[in-house]
């Protein structure tokens, strides 16, 4: 007569549990070795705070194949920067996406400003030598995508800056500084990005906040982390630095070939008292860097270039950018993951099967059956392994059963089974392995792709990027009420 299997017995083969310590070791490997790295800022003794100030504006309007705003001839502030190809909904009075944006009275709004200033900090205390962000410049020229603005002081020296957009997201600052006075002057060129930010909505599943490539490391705090008090601090000599959103992102880029540079982030204090009641709590940070000092002797000049990107994160024209302006690492600006190996492919991939097809649901359709057809074989050898195994599950019982008191012989005796029938164990968890980093990659490429944000599918889905809006809770629509929001997103694509 047979006895029972015990639960010991049971653990010599392959269970759940080794499979999943199994899965989740490669995991582990795998991102070690194919993970983005990302390095803790460390922290220096800080900049002296500059405090957001309400300035004058007189408004000089742009316009480009991509971009809408204005620039304030006083100050030089950029504060008006609307995307033309991006909206805030799919409602048809929506707004387009504004980047940056002047707030006027803080003070009755939760929202705060938003902007990029570029500037020069003296190195003596004669502050009238250099413009400040009160200072009214005189437009020079003007054109539909760039102004050239001019300033002089009492001292001889002349600043003029020409601020242009090319037909995408890059802003180019030029200044050029002539000294006509009789003494050298030095000062050290900034420049920084404050950001507004809706502290209220939910984490993103990409990452949100400040990011940064420099000294060869990228760097990443979500808005969470960053701190009012302890503002993160690093030198570099080349990079990039800003704010990122899902979809969007405002980044400095000190100009190619610069000299080394000190950057920080930190959480701007709040300056006014909120009045207005609201459930969204807004704060703001700010991203800086200062250059090293720049002298310029008597009678001589110099050119100070600075780059911006303001506008959406689209793979092909930061790929463009990287070449054209030597920006190192600049693709990494897109959250990719652990699996950038091949989130990154997957990603042109699927904007090419968009362009295809002209429909992203299709295209999604298209990539996952290629990714099945592809991985079929490892699929295939997965599946005829465990059907070899659950036709042995009779003669390993057997031998469990006979061997229940010598744990040794009943493992040589499963071995020699093994060999003998030319089975591994593994061999039904191991193909698994292999698919896993591809579905992690092909989730990633799905929700970082900027083409499927407000993307039609069919029927009732009209935005591919929101959760489906039907709801198992209401018979899918057929309720006449909306579900809570606590309640678990249920609806009919999930269950298809």
């Amino acid at each position: 007569m047979e006895k029972n299997i015990t639960p010991n017995q049971k653990l010599n083969r392959p269970s759940f549990w080794h499979t999943f310590v199994y899965v989740f070791s490669i995991f582990l490997i795998l991102q070690l070795i194919f993970g983005r790295k990302n390095e803790t800022l460390p922290t220096i003794n800080p900049l002296s705070k500059t405090k957001p100030q309400k300035i004058e504006r007189k408004l000089i309007p742009f316009s480009t194949d991509s971009l809408n705003g204005n620039f304030n001839s006083v100050g030089l502030r950029v504060d008006d920067v609307i995307l033309k190809k991006y909206k805030v909904s799919l409602d048809k009075n929506s707004k387009n996406i504004e980047l940056l944006k002047y707030i006027d009275s803080e003070k009755n709004s939760n929202e705060k400003s938003s902007y990029m200033e570029f500037g020069f900090i003296p190195t003596g205390d004669d502050l009238s030598l250099f413009p400040t962000n009160a200072t009214i410049w005189n437009v020079v020229s003007h054109t539909n995508n760039s102004v050239t603005l001019s300033w002089k002081n009492s001292r001889g020296f002349t600043f003029q800056r020409l601020l242009s957009f090319d037909n995408d997201y890059m802003l180019t600052v030029t200044d050029t500084i002539k000294n006509n006075s009789q003494s050298e002057v030095s000062f050290y060129p900034y420049a920084r990005i404050v950001a507004s930010n809706n502290m209220s909505k939910p984490v993103s599943n990409s990452h949100t906040g400040f990011i940064a490539y420099l000294g060869n490391n990228l760097h990443e705090e979500k808005y969470q982390q960053i701190s009012s008090s302890k503002p993160l601090e690093f030198n570099s000599n080349n990079g990039w630095l800003g704010f990122t959103s899902d979809y969007f992102m405002t980044i400095l880029v000190p100009s190619e070939n610069s000299k080394s540079f000190t950057a920080r982030v930190l959480k701007l204090p709040q300056t006014t008292e909120i009045q207005t009641k609201s459930s969204e709590q807004f704060a703001q940070f700010q991203s800086d860097y200062v250059k090293d000092i720049v002298i310029i002797p008597s009678k001589s000049d110099i050119t100070i270039v600075n780059h911006a990107y303001i506008g959406a994160k689209v793979p092909s024209i930061i790929s463009k950018y990287e070449t054209e302006y030597s920006i190192p690492k600049f693709d990494l600006v897109i959250d990719y993951g652990y699996f950038y190996i091949l989130s990154k492919p997957f990603t042109i991939i699927l904007k090419w099967f968009y362009e295809l097809t002209g429909n992203f649901g299709f295209a999604i359709i298209l990539f996952t059956l290629l990714i099945r057809l592809l991985l079929f074989p490892i699929a295939q050898k997965s599946f005829k392994s465990m059907k070899k195994m659950k036709e042995m599950q009779p003669e390993m019982k057997r031998i469990q059963t006979m061997y229940a008191n010598n744990k040794p012989m009943m493992n040589m005796q499963l071995a020699m089974l093994y060999k003998k029938s030319g089975i591994n164990p593994l061999s039904g968890c191991l193909p698994l392995l292999i698919q896993i980093p591809v579905f992690f990659a092909l989730y990633k490429s799905l929700i970082i792709s900027i083409e499927m944000r407000q993307a039609p599918f069919i029927l009732w889905i009209h935005d591919l990027s929101a959760p489906d809006p039907t709801s198992i809770f209401n018979l899918f629509g057929l309720l006449p009420f909306t579900p809570y929001s606590w309640l678990p997103s249920i609806g009919v694509l999930p269950l298809l």
